[in-house]
């Protein structure tokens, strides 16, 4: 309009308009602007259905919400729609949905990943697509040292760039002035380095400087030696010691710097200029120039696979997971600046490029848990702190049993500290929780003198609320520890705490863990903690990825604390079971563990491995009789301690073959169904003394030696777990990265032609698809029949036997014990599932059911083992899809442009299946708890009725209240628990079916698509090679 009006009046001056000119120009800009009103509103028109249903909150209207593209940071992403949801008032319980169909590539899987429960809550799903991008500190000053001002860029945005970068960098807020000026130091220190060091140093991701000054000199001695030794040993010092979880700590205590020195210094004159020479880019996984490394790996597999024989695999498995990195990052910077024309043609450019952009990003590690499990008391808190090699970490107490809620340990990222994040119940939970602490607190007792059982529960209220405020506060009223100022503390749902050292955190974090409180505990806080989540530096005696979850061997009421002890029950893929070595065999906990509080770890959870930690070895009373351990009587004092080490010997060994003996085949059936299902003994037995190894550590008088403590077999345990899963995720990113790099490397001659060749092929696989994924249906029939056939029996028994079983619960075989009541009130407001003080476990909903479990647990567990290939298994049903679908002739001598297209689809395959693995996982834990949560919806209403009882004689009301449910709904209640597992089983296989359908359509689309006209792929030839030697070393059979 300006500019009209600009216009006129240069023409009136000038006098060289008319008026009718000016007329219709002022007409035309008039039907200019009704014509964009009217695409506006078309526009409107079009895009209100969308919008309408992206925003489905009723509270009000949405935000611009616009879908995640590949390219963009995942961290600026989340605070972006944070920023929308805040300013449209959204509920926050709303967030994870709305969020969830704008995701894409690895924040669409990492969201897919979580279970439904974490799906539902957005600090959980932010914390997953996070942690699946996450970099290290270093990467973040890389970033921030190579940023660059491009034209026409905002300098404020910028400037704000690099403040973002900075904080991820320095971490101000979580490092003090020393730090802060340490990795400023170390940033510049890494900078001026001579080059072939430098890039070295880097790829050890120094956290301080003192670190990267003893590598930078160890390596510039081994580029300047003059001793004989191999040239290998270069490479050897260039990634040792990469978060290795294999360096115990010795009595000498010899640090890792140390080892690595010890075998650097050997390198012959003849090779020190060659040396001098190299360049990270110079070294890949043999240490040999691009064509040197060709040759040396053009013969044949088994020559390719020696070199790495004698090598640590879990070292083997890290250098080939960077070589594929530094592949696909190859290729991703190749492909950068390549583009097209053409719709189609972008489309099918920026696929490509979303998969490798995705795999140079991707996460490939998941978090391993171990649940360490035991009854008060048996040393599962000195058993971490023994194996981490740190003796004041977990809170221990020489006296009694001291850890009373769930503890998370797990190395992290910061090399500097150790840190801890506290999680606490909320203060309605805990307003509420305290009514029935003070009421339990009462010594009633109930005035039915039926009433048998424990008074735990009494006991039990008494000491949380002593815990929080004192002896005094059982003496107050609830309104007077309501409005008490200890409470404050629940004003935050979280605590962070970080310290130096370990034993400065362990004094901080004793208020939070330890039920002893004396002089040294003051204040208590445990009643009101979820869970205690300790990090620790990587150089611990800890691979990264494993978490270990010290569980508490004693229950309590809170339903917050109970759902979280099954949440990780359900998810530890290791349960190691510690008892006292002197109640070991007799001891009536390991036993009672199949049948009682781990009993849906294996088909309600991930549990592929039992292991029995016997602890406390160092035990042995006074021995009155030497005769009875086949010692001489002879010897004379100077010889105690060998006799003390014989008899330990000797007694643990026969432990070991006696848990062995009792324990092997009961686990076989616990774990898989029947022992015809399982391989060799899943169980393992270690005798470990933490006592024993403190003293040799610490240079004390000790009787056994170091290997006899049992605590180095049981770190190698431990590795072992570690470097499996690290061996299979390696495998799976292995065989992706050479799918890409095959597809890249189709012939330029045939890239743009054999169109309707490469139609009739994907015609032709995905009819053998359909017929593949047909028999695999079939399967899953013949499951479901078995199934159906074994839980209508189960049914039946339990109709017959549901009110014996409620009987047996409510009233026990007990007798001289009073306040049940309060167990059973306790059950109620669990929902039928609880967790006593003594750390016995009551669960209706679960006895209710245990006939039906009796009649399908053979099936259901023999279905969905995936450690071992049987006739009966999934796992078998989906290696015979892939072996059948590739055993097609069209996979046989075709050439080269076919070739690699088909060994794109070979490994797009195995992705799927790795990925269908986990879903299967996931879906097995909700159709095996099926049946028990389907009890527990239809018992619930007289629960929370039953729990709202008090006074005279209410444990007999409460018993009435659960006969007359049971006795009213037995006729239907087990009939659709049995429904419920049926329809979860056909969801998955229905699930199944559409995933391998979907991906592998489109995967076959794309790999025999043809190329855009004129698009030619950069040359990838070397690292085409390099991913061959990978694959044959792996045994991958990709290439083959």
């Amino acid at each position: 309009m300006a500019l009209v009006l600009a216009s006129i009046n240069d023409k009136r001056v000038h006098n060289t308009m008319d008026q009718n000119a000016l007329k219709d120009m002022m007409q035309k800009f008039f039907n200019a602007q009704q014509e964009a009103v009217r695409n506006r509103r078309e526009t409107e028109t079009i895009t209100s259905p969308l919008n309408s249903t992206i925003s489905e909150c009723p509270e009000s209207r949405s935000g611009p919400l616009i879908k995640m593209t590949l390219q963009d940071d995942p961290e600026a992403f989340l605070k972006i729609f944070e920023r929308v949801a805040q300013y449209y008032s959204w509920p926050k319980e709303t967030w994870p949905i709305k969020l969830a169909p704008l995701l894409c590539g690895e924040a669409q899987l990492a969201y897919a990943d979580l279970d439904d429960i974490s799906a539902q809550s957005y600090a959980k799903v932010k914390e997953a697509i996070l942690h699946r991008f996450r970099p290290n500190s270093d990467s973040y000053r890389q970033q921030f040292h190579s940023l660059k001002l491009l034209p026409g860029q905002s300098l404020r945005a910028v400037a704000q760039k690099l403040k973002n970068l900075a904080n991820k960098w320095l971490m101000p807020m979580e490092t003090d002035k020393m730090k802060l000026f340490d990795k400023v130091v170390l940033g510049q220190f890494l900078v001026i380095l001579p080059k072939e060091v430098q890039d070295q140093v880097q790829m050890q991701q120094p956290e301080d400087l003192e670190s990267a000054i003893k590598f930078a000199e160890e390596l510039s001695e081994v580029l300047s030696g003059t001793e004989e030794g191999p040239s290998q040993q270069i490479c050897r010092l260039a990634n040792d010691q990469r978060n290795s979880p294999t360096s115990s700590c010795m009595p000498d205590n010899i640090l890792p710097s140390r080892k690595r020195a010890a075998f650097v210094v050997n390198i012959p004159p003849r090779l020190q200029e060659k040396a001098a020479s190299l360049s990270h880019d110079d070294w890949p996984l043999q240490q040999k120039t691009k064509k040197k490394f060709i040759e040396d790996y053009s013969s044949t597999a088994k020559k390719r696979r020696s070199t790495h024989e004698n090598e640590d695999p879990l070292k083997s498995c890290y250098k080939m997971e960077d070589t594929s990195r530094d592949i696909i990052s190859r290729m991703s910077q190749k492909l950068k600046d390549l583009s097209c024309t053409g719709k189609n043609e972008a489309s099918f450019l920026e696929e490509l490029k979303g998969k490798i952009f995705n795999l140079k990003r991707k996460n490939i590690y998941e978090e391993i848990f171990i649940g360490i499990f035991g009854k008060t008391g048996t040393g599962k808190s000195s058993l971490i702190n023994a194996l981490l090699n740190e003796l004041c970490l977990l809170p221990t107490s020489s006296r009694q049993a001291c850890t009373s809620c769930i503890v998370q340990v797990q190395a992290h990222e910061n090399n500097y500290e150790y840190k801890a994040e506290i999680e606490l119940i909320s203060k309605e939970e805990w307003e509420e929780e305290l009514k029935e602490l003070m009421e339990n607190s009462k010594e009633d007792h109930d005035l039915d003198d039926s009433d048998d059982g424990a008074d735990t529960e009494s006991e039990s209220a008494k000491a949380k609320i002593k815990a929080i405020y004192g002896e005094d506060g059982l003496k107050k009223s609830f309104h007077e520890l309501a409005i008490d100022k200890k409470n404050d503390i629940l004003k935050s749902c979280r605590i962070i705490i970080s310290e130096k050292n370990a034993s400065q955190l362990s004094e901080k974090i004793s208020p939070y863990i330890r039920c002893d409180a004396d002089d040294e505990t003051q204040h208590s806080y445990w009643p009101l903690v979820k869970v205690v989540k300790i990090y620790v530096p990587k150089t611990c005696d800890l691979p990264s990825q494993v978490v270990l979850v010290d569980l508490p061997g004693t229950g309590d009421s809170n339903k917050e604390r109970n759902k979280m002890w099954k949440e990780y029950i359900s998810k530890c893929s290791c349960v190691w079971i510690v008892t006292e070595i002197t109640r070991a065999e007799s001891d009536r906990n390991t036993s009672e563990i199949f049948n009682t509080g781990l009993r849906g770890i294996a088909g309600g959870g991930e549990c592929q491995n039992i292991t029995i930690i016997c602890t406390k070895t160092d035990e042995i009373g006074i021995p009155s009789d030497y005769k009875i351990h086949g010692i001489s009587e002879q010897a004379g004092p100077s010889d105690e301690c060998k006799f003390k080490r014989e008899i330990i010997h000797q007694r643990n060994n026969k432990v070991k073959q006696n848990i062995i003996d009792k324990c092997n085949n009961k686990l076989k059936k616990f774990l898989f169904g029947s022992e015809e299902n399982s391989g060799n003994s899943p169980i393992e037995v270690f005798t470990v003394s933490s006592k024993e190894y403190w003293n040799i550590t610490q240079r004390k008088k000790n009787i056994l030696t170091y290997e006899e403590t049992g605590l180095p077999s049981l770190k190698e345990h431990l590795k072992a777990i570690y470097v499996n899963q690290t061996k299979k995720a390696v495998e799976n990113y292995v065989s992706e990265v050479s799918g890409i790099i095959s597809f890249l490397n189709v012939p330029k001659e045939n890239a743009e032609e054999k169109a309707e060749e490469n139609e009739m092929l994907y015609c032709k696989l995905s009819k053998n698809l359909q017929t593949e994924i047909r028999s695999l249906a079939g399967f899953f029939e013949r499951v479901y029949k078995k199934l159906e056939t074994e839980l209508m029996q189960g049914v039946v028994n339990a109709e017959k036997e549901c009110l014996k079983k409620l009987l047996r619960l409510l009233k026990p075989p007990r007798t001289n014990f009073s306040g049940y009541h309060q167990t059973i009130k306790a059950l109620c407001r669990n929902s039928g599932s609880f967790r006593s003080y003594k750390g016995d476990i009551l669960d209706l909903n679960n006895e209710l059911a245990s006939p039906i479990y009796a009649a399908v647990d053979n099936t259901l567990k023999s279905t969905f083992l995936f450690e071992k290939n049987t006739r009966r298994n999934i796992k078998a049903a989906l290696d015979l899809l892939q072996t059948n679908f590739q055993a097609d002739e069209a996979f046989k001598g075709k050439k080269a442009a076919q070739s690699y297209r088909l060994v794109f689809i070979k490994t797009e395959l195995r992705r799927v299946l790795a990925f269908l693995e986990k879903k299967i996982l996931y879906r097995k834990k909700m159709i095996y708890n099926s049946v028990a949560v389907s009890i527990q919806d239809e018992m619930n209403p007289v629960y929370t009725d039953a729990s709202e009882k008090n006074g005279h004689q209410c444990m007999k009301k409460i018993q009435e209240m659960l006969e007359d449910k049971v006795k009213e709904s037995q006729n239907y209640m087990f009939k659709e628990a049995m429904q419920k597992m049926l329809t979860d089983f056909t969801k998955l296989k229905e699930e199944v079916n559409e995933i391998l359908k979907q991906k592998m359509e489109a995967s076959m689309k794309l790999a025999l698509a043809q190329f855009p006209e004129g698009l030619h792929f950069p040359d990838s030839l070397d690292e085409l090679e390099e991913m061959k030697t990978l694959c044959d070393i792996l045994n991958l059979n990709i290439f083959s």
